[in-house]
């Protein structure tokens, strides 16, 4: 049974580390996916210099090696779902029995047009240009930097510019009323303290409708200059879901199981899927757990075993990076800012990193 997995991300990872079992339950793998995989949970402090660029990368490739599974380095353009053929960016047509898709999401803001040259936070392999801008001669080491998106990636972002010494002045924009509204509010309160003990410009309730490589511009017609923009704002599914009549901007639409809503040899995990039973934040966190169920589930259709399904956590774990050794930790009504919380992301973060390099 031909088992294809597109996409290289945290559910797949898991399922490749783990591919021996599929392989002796009758399955041939193939990854189709970059050569890379770039962690998110330290993509921001890896963007803005707080760690090495390479802290977060992944040779996909290696970890398919060693693992049995074969590796097509590239990315789909196109599925067949009547003839279970899938087409990758090169043209090669790849078929299968299951297919699983993991393949992220995108920045998609609503009502905002946004220049091609804006850098975006996803996909992550688009942000490692930061270093590069804030290099640019042109700029004389005195950045003025714009961050369109006040939740937990755009804060981050913020605060770790603030202290970079290329960096000049940042200005956080953000059209609600607060700073990260998926966190407690007393946390928003005071990472808008840490904000202005920075000297970053913070702007609540600013709505952008248009964001260019030196200017934003307001509903009201207003315009803020800067050097170099950002968006952080809300995710989306990546434009192939629609494009291959999978799903909506909201994701593939996937049951408990992670099974397609209407194919039942179709699963969809992490930020690309649309969990029905209930809605899921875009957050790794459900990536990382959705793992072990998918790995499970195809052990499970492969002996005929009734499907497992997918649990979310209640209350998940949220750890920002700020900068300058501090974190912000939030669980539920619960949190804390200090070192400590850093400490306790760097922590999770190497283990889990260190679990799927083969070096």
């Amino acid at each position: 049974m031909d088992l294809l997995l597109v996409g290289a991300g945290h559910a797949h990872l898991y399922v490749v580390k783990h591919a021996a079992e599929l392989l002796a339950a009758g399955y041939r793998v193939t990854l189709l996916s970059p050569r890379t995989f770039h962690y998110s949970g330290v993509a921001s402090a890896a963007a803005a210099g707080e760690l090495p660029a390479d802290t977060g990368r992944i040779d996909v490739a290696a970890l398919a090696g060693h693992a049995g599974v074969e590796h097509h380095d590239g990315v789909l353009a196109d599925l067949d779902l009547e003839t279970r053929t899938a087409r990758a960016g090169d043209g090669t047509e790849l078929t299968y029995d299951v297919i699983s898709l993991n393949i992220g999401s995108v920045v998609a803001p609503p009502d905002m047009t946004v220049d091609d040259a804006v850098l975006r936070v996803k996909p992550l392999s688009a942000l490692e240009s930061l270093g590069a801008h804030l290099a640019d001669p042109r700029l004389r080491g005195a950045a003025r930097v714009t961050v369109v998106g006040g939740g937990s990636s755009g804060v981050e972002l913020a605060a770790q510019l603030a202290c970079h010494p290329a960096v000049s002045q940042v200005r956080l924009v953000e059209a609600g009323r607060r700073l990260t509204p998926e966190l407690p509010e007393g946390a928003g309160r005071r990472l808008e303290r840490l904000m202005g003990k920075r000297g970053v410009e913070v702007r609540t309730g600013c709505a952008i409708t248009h964001l260019g490589e030196r200017v934003a511009r307001r509903t009201d017609g207003s315009e803020l200059d800067h050097d170099l923009a950002i968006l952080a704002t809300g995710l989306a599914a990546p434009p192939l879901v629609e494009e291959l009549d999978l799903g909506s901007r909201n994701g593939i639409p996937v049951r408990a199981t992670l099974l397609h809503r209407a194919h039942d040899d179709l699963y969809a995990a992490g930020d690309c899927a649309h969990f029905l039973p209930r809605r899921l934040p875009r957050v790794g966190v459900h990536g990382v757990r959705q793992g072990p169920v998918l790995h499970a589930s195809l052990l499970a259709r492969r002996a005929g075993d009734p499907l497992p399904t997918y649990q979310p956590q209640a209350k998940a774990l949220a750890v920002l990076d700020l900068g300058q050794g501090l974190g912000l930790a939030a669980r539920g009504d619960r949190w804390w800012l200090g070192r400590s919380a850093l400490w306790l992301k760097r922590r999770i973060d190497r283990r889990w990193l260190a679990r799927y390099r083969t070096t």
